[in-house]
């Protein structure tokens, strides 16, 4: 039996006929703009994997610098081990190597006896960062409280050793810097800031020795 076919009238009043030829002249009347759309995304996903492979190799070179920079720290070396840390600081401050660097630099600061305030500065750009690094800033941020401790601004000394006592890994360290954090705000006369640290402290598992200690806060505010 010969196939049917069917006549160009029947075509056009055919359904599946009719939305294939309003997707074809949908392409054709907006051809140029699907190509710019095609051409954005391409060069959106090629932008994509090319800055995680640029992302990927800055972290290489900061971490090699970086490592040269510590091994000058570990020797005592603290110019030569400042400039690897200031190059890291300053041409990878994006990588995490970067960030961490701050944080070296105010300890070389301290130790080749720079004004205070530069180890400050570079101690705060370093707690500031998005780095998650708890135990270095838990240093950081008792070395902050110190600064402040010295220098009569007792309220945001507590401040930054109650951020300490918070970021530190051991419970032995939470409790020895949420203590100084009392007793700073205890000579500042900050009793709600008392309280706040109070309250944190009784949130670990203290054994009866630190128990005595944090109730020897309260007697004295």
């Amino acid at each position: 039996m010969a196939q049917k076919h069917m006549t160009k009238k029947e075509l056009k009043e055919d359904p599946f006929f009719e939305e294939v030829a309003h997707i074809v002249d949908f392409f054709r009347k907006h051809q140029n703009l699907l190509i710019t759309i095609s051409i954005i995304v391409l060069v959106l996903v090629a932008g994509f994997f090319g800055s995680k492979a640029i992302i990927k190799q800055q972290n290489e070179k900061a971490g090699g610098y970086f490592g040269i920079a510590i091994d000058y720290y570990s020797k005592d070396q603290l110019v030569e081990a400042e400039d690897q840390f200031m190059l890291v600081a300053e041409q990878y401050k994006r990588t995490d190597w970067g960030k961490r660097s701050y944080y070296y630099l105010g300890l070389i600061a301290e130790g080749l006896g720079r004004p205070e305030e530069e180890a400050l500065e570079y101690f705060e750009t370093y707690v500031n960062s998005n780095l998650e690094d708890p135990a270095l800033k838990a240093s950081a941020y008792q070395l902050i409280g110190t600064y402040y401790y010295r220098n009569g601004d007792l309220l945001t000394a507590g401040a930054n050793y109650q951020k300490a006592a918070k970021k530190t890994l051991a419970k032995s360290e939470k409790v020895n810097l949420g203590i100084r954090a009392g007793e700073a705000f205890i000579e500042a006369g900050a009793d709600k800031k008392l309280d706040e640290v109070v309250n944190y402290l009784g949130t670990l598992d203290l054994n009866d020795i630190d128990k005595a200690r944090v109730k020897v806060l309260t007697v004295l505010k």
